[in-house]
Parts: C-alpha cells; sequence; structure tokens
C-alpha cells in the first residue's frame, strides 16, 4: 500500500510536470499563430498591388520564420508526447507485472484460507495455546492475516484501475499526436506555399534592383531631412534663453521626468498595440537581398489600416508638424529624451499639452499607391538618435 501510495504520488507529480510542459508549447504555439495570422493580414491589405516591395518582402521573411518557428513547436510537442507514450506504456508493463505478482500472492493466501476455511480450525488454533500469552499472539496474528488478505485485494482493484487509467491515458495521447502531426503537416504545406512566395517576390525586385535602390536613396534623403528637421528644433529648444541671455535649464520636474524614463528601459511599451518591425535600427543589409543596404535613424513599424498610435511614455507634446513624405510628425518630450512618431494622418493631440503613458496621439496614414501603413519611430536622447529596440519591450 505504501508502494502504491508512493508511485501515485510521483505519476502525479510527474504529470504535472509534463502538462506544464505541454502547457508552454501550446501557449507558444497559440502565440506563433496570432502572429501569423496578422502577418497574413498586413499581406493581404497590399496583394492586390501590383508592383512587389522591400517592405513585402520583409512581411514575407516574417511570415516564414514564423512558420518555421511554429513547425518546430509542433515538433518539439510531439516528441513529448512520444516520451510520454513510452513512459505510460513502461508504466502499464509495471502495472501488469505487479498485477499478475498480486494475484498469484493472493491465490496463495486464497488457498491457505480455504485450508483453515472453517472457523471452528480459528477457534481450535486458539484454544490449542500454551497459555494466555499465546492465545493472544495467535488471535494478533489471526486479525493481521485477515486484514493482510483484504490489503491485498484492495491492491489488486488499486492497480486494475491505475492500469486501466494508463491506458485510456495512453490512446488519448496517440489521439493527440495524430492531431500535431496533421497541424505540423499543414504548416509544412504551408511553408512550401510562402517560401514560393516569397522566391518570386525575390526575383520580381532583383528585376528591378536598380529602381529599388533608387527608392531608397530617395527614402534615405527623405530620412535625413526628417532628421535635420528634429535637429533643428531640438537644438531651438536647448538653446533657449532667458531674458539675461542664460540657457534654460530643465526645471527639476523635467530632470525627475527623464529619469524615469532611463528607469524604463526595456520596459517602454510599443507605439502601436500590435505591428510588425520591417525596417530596424541602423545601417544593415536585407536580410534576402545582400545587395540592398538600408540605414535607419529610427524604425518602422507595418500596420493594420487604421491603427492608432500611442505614447510610449507619459511627456510633453512639444512640436507638431508637416513633412512631405512622413504626412504629419509628432514630438514628445520626456526630460532630456524625447519620442518622434511619423507618418501620422488624423493628430488627437495639440502642441504644448501633456500626454499619459498609452495615450492615443493619432492615427497612422496608409499609402493608396501601396496599401502599406507604417510608422515611423525615432527615440532620442537630445539630438541623438537611440535605438528603439534597447527601450522597447521585447515581443513574444
Amino acid at each position: 500500500m505504501m508502494f502504491l501510495s508512493f508511485l501515485g504520488i510521483s505519476n502525479n507529480a510527474i504529470s504535472q510536470n509534463k502538462k506544464k510542459t505541454k502547457k508552454q508549447l501550446q501557449s507558444q504555439q497559440k502565440s506563433i499563430t496570432k502572429k501569423i495570422n496578422y502577418t497574413k493580414h498586413l499581406l493581404k491589405e497590399t496583394k492586390n498591388k501590383k508592383l512587389s516591395s522591400l517592405n513585402e518582402l520583409s512581411l514575407l521573411h516574417m511570415q516564414v520564420n514564423e512558420r518555421k518557428q511554429l513547425i518546430r513547436s509542433y515538433g518539439n510537442e510531439i516528441s513529448l508526447i512520444d516520451n510520454q507514450i513510452k513512459t505510460n506504456q513502461d508504466d502499464i508493463m509495471r502495472l501488469e507485472r505487479d498485477l499478475k505478482l498480486l494475484k498469484k500472492e493472493y491465490a496463495q493466501l486464497i488457498y491457505q484460507s480455504y485450508k483453515s476455511r472453517d472457523n471452528f480450525d480459528q477457534w481450535m488454533f486458539l484454544f490449542a495455546s500454551k497459555d494466555f500469552y499465546q492465545a493472544m499472539r495467535r488471535m494478533r496474528y489471526l486479525r493481521e492475516y485477515n486484514e493482510y488478505r483484504r490489503l491485498k485485494a484492495t491492491e489488486i482493484e488499486q492497480t486494475k484501475i491505475s492500469l486501466q487509467e494508463e491506458i485510456a491515458l495512453l490512446e488519448e495521447q496517440k489521439d493527440e499526436r495524430l492531431g500535431v502531426l496533421v497541424s505540423k503537416e499543414t504548416e509544412t504545406r504551408e511553408l512550401e506555399n510562402d517560401r514560393l512566395r516569397k522566391q518570386r517576390t525575390i526575383n520580381n525586385l532583383k528585376k528591378e534592383e536598380k529602381n529599388i535602390r533608387k527608392q531608397l536613396q530617395q527614402q534615405q534623403r527623405e530620412w535625413n531631412t526628417l532628421s535635420k528637421k528634429i535637429q533643428k528644433i531640438i537644438e531651438d529648444e536647448l538653446n533657449k534663453t532667458s531674458p539675461d541671455g542664460n540657457k534654460i535649464p530643465l526645471t527639476p520636474a523635467e530632470v525627475a521626468l527623464g529619469e524615469s524614463f532611463v528607469s524604463n528601459a526595456g520596459k517602454l511599451p510599443w507605439p502601436t498595440t500590435r505591428a510588425n518591425i520591417i525596417s530596424k535600427y541602423g545601417k544593415h543589409r536585407h536580410p534576402d537581398m545582400p545587395g540592398i543596404i538600408v540605414n535607419n535613424s529610427g524604425t518602422d513599424f507595418r500596420c493594420e489600416k487604421g491603427t492608432t498610435v500611442k505614447a510610449v511614455f507619459e511627456g510633453k507634446v512639444t512640436k507638431i508638424f508637416v513633412m512631405p513624405r512622413y504626412y504629419k510628425v509628432i514630438m514628445v518630450k520626456h526630460g532630456a529624451y524625447l519620442t518622434v512618431y511619423s507618418n501620422i494622418k488624423d493628430v488627437f493631440v495639440q502642441e504644448g499639452q501633456m500626454v499619459k503613458l498609452k495615450e492615443k496621439l493619432g492615427t497612422v496614414w496608409t499609402d493608396p499607391n501601396s496599401g502599406e501603413t507604417i510608422l515611423h519611430f525615432e527615440l532620442r536622447k537630445g539630438a541623438v538618435p537611440q535605438n528603439p529596440s534597447k527601450w522597447l519591450l521585447k515581443q513574444k
């Protein structure tokens, strides 16, 4: 009985650990599937456009990688289930051996009971005692013998139940494995479709590489123009002087706000509820077109049409201005730091307004020619650009 109780506790603990691991994998699959569906939705917004773009290629690159992650997760779950099946098969074999042994022992007990089945024999066994103490010992022996026989019968029943439960669990796991395997095969087919579409896009873009280079050069000029405009605004702000000609320092409240902003590095929310990063900060080659080099002073988020932009931290709206390529631009000051939100259509705030964390600033403009909705986001310390990925929350 103690063995069975210990076995039950051990199996429960193992089962809980298995469930936890499986739960983590299924949660991961749910998260990746959500990302894949969102990327598909973004691609659908531009799939009817004749002209392929680097942004579309970035989304397809993302889609392929997400699909690979999902397939790996399904593979891990299948391996986990296979291990569980093997463990349960071993448990079933062990329980069958235990049951066989228990039945054999019980059969011997029954046989012994049959030989001394008459209560009269038991009384004779007691009366044959030499003295009172021997009679007491024999009485205790008979009581323990009967109790032991009862426990053996109970152990057999409990082992039978455990065996039936393990067999049922095994069948359930086999069905579950089949379901996961089907999902994995489906995703593998989808991955191949995504790869083919990605390769077609790469081939189309390579034919247009000269034009793409020109577009990127134009984009770089626009980024530089935006950067100069931001820098000019910041310099004007920093060079403000009091009536006596001295530079106006940050107020204690602004210093405290800047310190609070710094303390939240790596924890700031994204400027949109959901989006895909299609162009990261800094100078880098495109992963699928090594000949194309991009140099971004911020981060570009590809969103769905009508996406709302939110402040990543509390601060003061210092400037709202219009740029030819970036539509409307909103600058929010957080002490010595600034966040810049470009490509805004509808603006919900005014210059000089204090905004709270996650307060709505406006909506992202959708390019009617490409169907793309892209937020260009920058983060600066004074006039110096910072890498937003070091400040924003890592997306799961």
